[in-house]
């Protein structure tokens, strides 16, 4: 028989159980602060049809979807007549074969529910979900090809109180979690304001924002080449100056109407939110094609790290499904990016408190002592095991050492002639024997 190597395929990790109980740390506390706030849980599943996924993240976007295969003889002799050209026409042949993907986040799945169950909801809709997404990025330090997102989102209401909502409630998450962030805050009707006041075009603003998003990561001077190939030398220099104002009210004197929306849309946002986080920047696009008003991006404070949540308005999303007139708001956290900056940065909570108890299997006379105490210390809301073989105790306690318990109870034939427990500190290398009645209260 061939052997396999175990091993993940890049961009996906497995998390042990002490990592993973870190994870469901942050989700807990993520999802107490979101039905805190109103927030109702629904389910979508895990793949939608392309034709749902495809057009909503841009060019670049739709190259990392990950395709279904379909089930079946797809390849009929339409396939392979697509195959056969030379060259081959990708395009034509993906639609051949696949008519389903992962999702790329959970948004657009959002847009998709709501079109198709808008007879069912009563709006505005304030929902989340928390549970993986997929992308076909290239793996490397903080990016994953599947990985966590934590959403939350308010659908059908266009008042900016949804905004200032959504920063409230990152302030409270992060609080919670001991994490000093920033807040960045941008607007898009700024950003296609001053597109349009210097000349660039309709059907260049989403290339020019895609570009612009790639900033952090491959640096200015390359974001000005990109940037003269596709708009020209003089509107990239004009563009590239305004990128460099700090302060959005400097932007007023832009004649152009919805800049100037923009500009009262963040006075309003950075006055009733009162976060101390929030950082007004000009570059910030997040370069997905369905935001229309206030973009944000958090970002650790601490450590370099890169984004660690985000969101944005939308108000036309819903539209592509046939639903007119329906804005919405929505932040998503990275679990797995919050996972990694909270884990270098040791921020997660003493497990010296938490009790693990492991009941020792030393005599067959005790089996019902054991069951016994199982029963009553789970009534009693504590971890608790019973070793599974009857086996030597410095195997056991070994055992308990190594798997995390805090305690042990020893009934051997001494303590079962006499009702009694021996109750072991395996931290503090402790014992004490007490009345079998007693053992639960001990614990």
């Amino acid at each position: 028989m061939l052997k396999i190597k175990p091993q993940n395929p890049k961009g996906v990790r497995d998390y042990l159980p002490a990592e993973n109980a870190k994870r469901e740390y942050i989700m807990g506390i993520i999802q107490k602060h979101f039905e805190l706030y109103g927030f109702q849980s629904i389910y979508n599943p895990v793949f939608e049809r392309l034709e749902t996924l495809q057009g909503k993240y841009g060019d670049e976007g739709d190259k990392l979807l990950f395709k279904i295969l379909n089930s079946g003889e797809y390849l009929d002799e339409k396939g392979l007549e697509i195959i056969e050209k030379k060259p081959i026409q990708y395009g034509k042949l993906t639609q051949e074969i696949s008519s389903k993907g992962l999702r790329y986040d959970h948004t657009v799945p959002l847009a998709r529910f709501v079109a198709q169950h808008q007879n069912d909801l009563t709006f505005p809709f304030k929902r989340y979900v928390i549970g993986p997404v997929w992308r076909a990025d290239r793996p490397q330090k903080g990016r994953y090809q599947e990985f966590f997102q934590c959403d939350a989102d308010i659908v059908g209401s266009k008042g900016l109180v949804g905004d200032v909502e959504m920063i409230t409630l990152i302030d409270n998450v992060f609080s919670e979690l001991n994490l000093k962030i920033e807040i960045k805050i941008n607007n898009r009707k700024i950003y296609n304001g001053i597109c349009e006041s210097i000349g660039i075009e309709e059907g260049e603003i989403t290339p020019v924002s895609t570009i612009l998003d790639k900033w952090d990561k491959i640096g200015e001077e390359k974001v000005v080449e990109e940037l003269s190939k596709l708009i020209g030398e003089e509107k990239t220099t004009k563009l590239i100056a305004i990128l460099s104002i700090k302060n959005f009210r400097e932007l007023s004197t832009i004649e152009n109407n919805e800049l100037k929306d923009g500009i009262r849309e963040l006075e309003y946002i950075f006055k009733h939110s009162k976060s101390q986080h929030l950082k007004f920047d000009l570059r910030l696009l997040r370069g997905l094609d369905y935001y229309t008003g206030t973009v944000l991006e958090i970002v650790s404070t601490e450590m370099e790290y890169g984004s660690i949540g985000g969101g944005g308005r939308y108000d036309d999303l819903t539209e592509l499904f046939g639903l007119r007139d329906m804005s919405g708001i929505g932040i998503s956290f990275g679990l797995d990016r919050v996972y990694d900056v909270m884990t270098e940065l040791n921020r997660f909570p003493s497990e010296e408190n938490k009790k693990k108890i492991l009941i020792l299997n030393l005599t067959e006379r005790a089996i019902d002592q054991y069951y016994s105490l199982l029963t009553e210390i789970r009534k009693a809301g504590k971890v608790v095991d019973l070793y599974p073989n009857q086996t030597k105790m410095d195997k056991q306690l070994t055992y308990a050492d190594k798997a995390g318990y805090t305690h042990a109870i020893l009934i051997g034939e001494e303590e079962l002639a006499n009702n009694q427990v021996q109750i072991k500190n395996l931290k503090e290398r402790k014992q004490e024997s007490v009345e079998f009645k007693k053992a639960v209260f001990k614990i």
